[in-house]
């Protein structure tokens, strides 16, 4: 049988958008029950042994690595001013207990639909791109996930998600928070990539995209200008 990456799929069948958006939530939970040793990216020295160690002790190391830098760059193009970057780094401080995690788990970090695989158009046959996998926990791969899409979709994702993992103890908190990191770090790249050598209209309506969704975690934490 025939594997249709799941955006192309759905270009022609967009009426199984929310089969296939519940079913990439319980793909994706399915990957975040498998354990790994440390959290952030993974050690290139050590995976040629044929093992995967995390970067970083601590879940709260690897979420600031890079923080002050994506603060900086935001500022610099003035996305965001010296008060909202300095609430932003306080969020992330070493007294937030959201930012607290025992263990790390595979989180695959990029799986939207043009990074998924469907031989039916029900279920996911294949996860694609894993060369931004992390040692994170679930509720970072969600969030990760949420700023691809609108708050419509995400509701079939959750909904996939949650019937493998159950529920997700102070779920909406930790949500919002990590997807103000990934905001802050998408939003960085996608800058330096549309003033460096991608000046293209895909690129700036990301950049959009991504100034809507910071909008929203800026006003949540009540850090709107």
């Amino acid at each position: 049988m025939m594997n249709y990456v799941m955006e192309k799929y759905l270009q022609n069948n967009p009426k199984a958008t929310d089969v296939l958006t519940a079913a990439s939530g319980k793909t994706l939970a399915q990957i975040n029950k498998i354990k790994v040793a440390g959290f952030g990216p993974f050690d290139n020295e050590i995976a040629k042994t044929g093992k995967v160690q995390g970067l970083h002790d601590s879940f709260l190391g690897a979420v600031r690595a890079g923080l002050e830098f994506n603060l900086d760059v935001l500022k610099g193009y003035d996305v965001l001013n010296a008060a909202q970057s300095a609430g932003i780094n306080e969020l992330f401080g070493p007294d937030n207990k959201l930012l607290r995690a025992d263990a790390a788990v595979l989180v695959h970090n990029d799986m939207p639909a043009w990074n998924a695989l469907t031989i039916d158009g029900i279920h996911v046959s294949a996860a694609l791109d894993w060369d931004e996998c992390v040692g994170g926990i679930p509720v970072s791969e969600i969030a990760c996930y949420s700023t691809f899409y609108e708050p419509e979709r995400m509701e079939k994702f959750l909904e996939g998600y949650f019937s493998v993992s159950g529920e997700i103890p102070n779920f909406k908190e930790q949500f919002e928070l990590m997807r103000l990191r990934y905001i802050v770090s998408k939003m960085t790249l996608r800058l330096r990539r549309y003033f460096a050598w991608q000046k293209d209209d895909f690129m700036k309506q990301k950049i959009e995209t991504g100034k809507i969704h910071l909008k929203e975690s800026l006003k949540h934490f009540g850090l709107s200008k």
